[in-house]
């Protein structure tokens, strides 16, 4: 299968086609039978967490947060890229600024606001998919049809629309990303917070990813000289990469092992973790396909950092 290889600000498609041909109409759809399953699911097993308002205050301060993260990154791209008359942010791979580096604040900000919350929240799996369910929630309100009604919306769009993802922006976030990266940190934060009693390793995965990988794409632009091309996950185009991007990440896990080394339970955990993870995080950072780098990191990660902590 022959594929093109696509260097950040290289326009790949645009978004003439009906919402509802696309996928923005499916992932409606699939929000709205989450939404349907997590509320029978809360109502027959735990009917006492609707009690719980702060939590769900909380949660709604917390998807506010995100959405004002989204919409400074838009105005930062208006600020320095022209618009076309509906609004998306058109660019060049010679254009200094990116969207690509406003999206990684998206993305940092969307999964670890999830993980600040005070020790008396309600703990359980529940809570952590009703809060998984509002992040997907703050994609689900820039579907076409939405974005292009209200400039509010449509600047948060041009925060995290790759040129080079057109059209499939959305589709390759919420499914190659949002949507496996959720449920991964999900199931994992319950078995590092019930079976090693360790939750804030949890936030090592996440923070490495999020800034090993976020700082990746400015370093590789602009000192990475080596690079290297990895596929899309349909396989049709290639991306460039860079090794001091990647370098990157193996910087991010070494330091954020440091700072949370008192969560460890003994130091053959830590001075293990610190061999292993870097290396294994960067090569996973490497070679996983564009727009899902993240969640294949954090299974590696968090499979990794749970196997450290459960037999050594």
């Amino acid at each position: 299968m022959q594929s093109n290889i696509l260097m950040p600000g290289d326009a790949a498609g645009n978004y003439d086609k009906k919402w509802t041909e696309t996928f923005d109409l499916k992932f409606l759809i699939l929000w709205l039978i989450l939404f349907a399953l997590l509320l029978s699911w809360t109502v027959i097993y735990d009917p006492e967490l609707f009690e719980a308002k702060a939590f769900f205050i909380r949660a709604g301060i917390k998807l506010f947060v995100m959405m004002i993260l989204a919409l400074g990154g838009g105005m930062l791209c208006r600020h320095y890229c022209n618009t076309d008359e509906k609004g998306y942010i058109t660019t060049s791979k010679n254009k200094w600024f990116k969207v690509n580096y406003t999206r990684k604040i998206q993305h940092f900000a969307a999964y670890l606001v999830p993980l600040l919350s005070p020790p008396t929240a309600p703990l359980g799996i529940l809570p952590h998919l009703w809060e998984s369910l509002f992040v997907l929630f703050m994609f689900l309100v820039l579907i076409k049809p939405v974005r292009e009604f209200s400039t509010f919306f449509m600047l948060q769009f041009n925060s995290l629309d790759r040129v080079e993802d057109r059209p499939n922006t959305l589709k390759w976030i919420v499914l190659g990303n949002m949507l496996p990266g959720l449920l991964i940190i999900t199931i994992f934060k319950q078995i590092f917070e019930t079976q090693l009693h360790l939750p804030l390793l949890a936030t090592v995965v996440v923070l490495t990813v999020a800034i090993g990988d976020g700082l990746a794409e400015p370093v590789g632009t602009y000192l990475g000289k080596k690079k290297y091309v990895v596929p899309s996950w349909n396989l049709k185009n290639r991306y460039v990469r860079s090794y001091a991007g990647s370098a990157c990440v193996y910087i991010a896990a070494l330091v954020f092992l440091y700072l949370f080394r008192d969560q460890f339970a003994n130091p053959q955990e830590f001075w293990s973790a610190m061999i292993f993870f870097p290396p294994v995080m960067t090569l996973s950072e490497a070679f996983a396909p564009h727009s899902m780098d993240t969640p294949v990191m954090m299974l590696i990660g968090f499979s990794l950092l749970w196997g450290i902590c459960a037999f050594f």
